[in-house]
């Protein structure tokens, strides 16, 4: 480990210590772990399917209309189910497990 990233990372810890978070321990990465990948963005994919887009700012105001949409209804429930997710893969000691 770098001494850059130990320093910004034992500058992270002493941040969640002043502010009383608790730090939960898991891989960098697990497709198990990410609420994104498993609820928000196939519900901000969905109503874009099939669409074609002829530039950048039509695909933008896409997915921000998208996004609002998810947010004003409340239909992104992922982090609510995280941590079941959690304990499936404490369960799993840390193997990779498919669907909810």
């Amino acid at each position: 480990m770098s001494l850059e990233y130990s320093l910004i990372y034992e500058f992270r810890l002493s941040l969640f210590s002043r502010w009383d978070w608790e730090v939960l321990y898991h891989p960098p990465y697990s497709p198990d772990l990410s609420p994104c990948d498993f609820d928000l963005i196939p519900k901000m994919k969905e109503p874009l399917r099939g669409i074609r887009f002829r530039t950048v700012p039509e695909i933008r105001q896409a997915v921000d209309r998208s996004i609002r949409t998810i947010n004003r209804t409340g239909s992104a429930n992922g982090m609510l189910r995280l941590p079941h997710s959690w304990q499936r893969v404490l369960h799993n000691a840390g193997d990779y497990y498919e669907g909810q």
